[in-house]
């Protein structure tokens, strides 16, 4: 169903475009080039992969339905970019993982490489919506609570300095070889899908509670880095977090290792379906999981705004067969 504000839809996209233009100089600490569409997990081997008629889907948002989000297929050369780095350093840094053979997943380098692109794309994604919003705010056609689109920027411009802290780490391991991060991986049976994210461990409630106690917003929330990707006939599960965070984390992240497939899988469900919005899938996957469940997508993104535990496991699997159904009738349940 078209939206009820056609004009209001027009000031968003139109922001939003003229934000991800605007957003495309080289992220790199030392380069003012301009950047090129680079994916965020490589094309060739990964992506291609998967793609088995050269296409992807993806979610999306779509400003001109009354039901926004949505699963968008799109070619597999404009699919899961961003403008993040300049043709020099998005060929140089990251060739140890995209052009030099074999990935090996027991080499730190490597499983710091996924994560520091997983971490610029955030970056960049967070520039965007504060560019956007600011272009809505200046816009005189727009009648919407400005208050609320303010809180917008100042939360993505705090997410901007929380991550800050991780790529100084970053640079400064692959610069002089040091290790600041622990990851840990697990190979798993082969599945069409592809995520690269970054989850934040702090819940929505620990946050707010924790700037109700103190008055303030936390020192910095705790990150950690997922990638979940086919590769070489499985799919391999990649997870990371700063040596800072050890205490509060490791034993969330233990759990994607440690338990049974059936329990880690449901894990990574909730965490496609309701907290990470970077991820792709194939034209096959797409038919048996998500065909038709649009609206349902954008109800769970409703309920995922208003649930303020976001480390909960759901019990949905979406790689059993019934996934349809067990996920349509959790959203019936729960959000009507």
């Amino acid at each position: 169903m078209k939206t009820e504000h056609p004009k209001i839809a027009k000031i968003f996209t139109d922001c939003a475009n003229k934000a991800k233009s605007e957003t495309n100089i080289c992220m790199h600490p030392n380069c003012n080039e301009k950047a090129i569409n680079s994916h965020i997990m490589q094309k060739n081997g990964i992506l291609s992969s998967i793609a088995d008629d050269k296409h992807l889907w993806e979610s999306s948002i779509d400003h001109f339905k009354q039901e926004y989000t949505r699963l968008h297929r799109k070619g597999i050369n404009k699919i899961y970019t961003f403008t993040g780095f300049c043709n020099n350093h998005d060929t140089s840094i990251f060739s140890k993982i995209e052009t030099e053979g074999a990935i090996d997943f027991q080499d730190y380098e490597s499983c710091l490489l996924f994560a520091l692109r997983t971490t610029y794309n955030e970056l960049w994604l967070k520039e965007v919506v504060i560019k956007m919003q600011e272009c809505v705010i200046n816009h005189s056609g727009v009648d919407t609570d400005n208050q609320i689109l303010r809180e917008t920027i100042r939360q993505n411009k705090l997410g901007i300095k929380d991550l800050e802290h991780y790529t100084n780490s970053m640079w400064n391991d692959l610069e002089n070889k040091t290790e600041s991060f622990v990851f840990e991986h697990r190979e798993m049976d082969y599945k069409e899908i592809c995520l690269n994210a970054i989850f934040t461990y702090d819940t929505s409630s620990e946050i707010m509670d924790y700037q109700y106690k103190y008055g303030k917003d936390m020192e910095r929330t705790s990150e950690i880095f997922i990638s979940y990707f086919p590769y070489n006939n499985k799919s391999i599960l990649l997870m990371g977090y700063h040596k800072d965070d050890t205490a509060k984390v490791k034993s969330y992240v233990n759990l994607f290792f440690k338990e049974n497939i059936k329990r880690t899988h449901k894990r990574l469900s909730s965490l496609i379906i309701f907290n990470c919005e970077t991820w792709v899938c194939s034209n096959t996957f797409y038919k048996k999981k998500f065909e038709g469940l649009d609206s349902e997508f954008f109800k769970a993104m409703k309920f995922s705004a208003k649930n303020g535990n976001e480390r909960k496991t759901f019990n949905f699997d979406l790689f059993k067969a019934d996934f349809q159904t067990t996920f349509k009738n959790f959203i019936n349940k729960n959000v009507g």
